[in-house]
């Protein structure tokens, strides 16, 4: 029963291990993901006050031949029913610059 139980020991540890290769694999999320999740979510993913939705191309189309440079100007000082930096004043400039390409991104593929 003891080689029984050596045998079966690296078995274990090998899949214990292959768990932690996962972690490290995965994608850290971009600034601008992480701004979109924390602010701009709020009123981007259900289209709150006209707000385009994340990813919708239809939406979007309205806006971007503005160009970004635009979309991130409204974004930092505000635009019609949208607070200046999405209502959070604790973002940087370059904060509001990545979370618009983010969602500018979304939908230029």
């Amino acid at each position: 029963m003891k080689k029984l139980f050596l045998g079966l020991s690296p078995i274990v540890l090998a899949f214990s291990l292959s768990g932690c290769g996962k972690e490290a694999s995965e994608p850290t999320p971009s600034n601008g993901e992480l701004v979109f999740q924390g602010t701009c979510r709020v009123c981007h993913a259900q289209g709150i006050n006209g707000a385009p939705i994340y990813g919708n191309k239809k939406m979007w189309s309205k806006r971007l031949p503005q160009g970004v440079p635009t979309l991130i100007e409204h974004a930092t000082n505000g635009y019609g029913l949208m607070p200046a930096k999405g209502g959070n004043t604790d973002l940087t400039d370059q904060d509001i610059s990545d979370a618009v390409n983010y969602m500018v991104a979304a939908v230029q593929e």
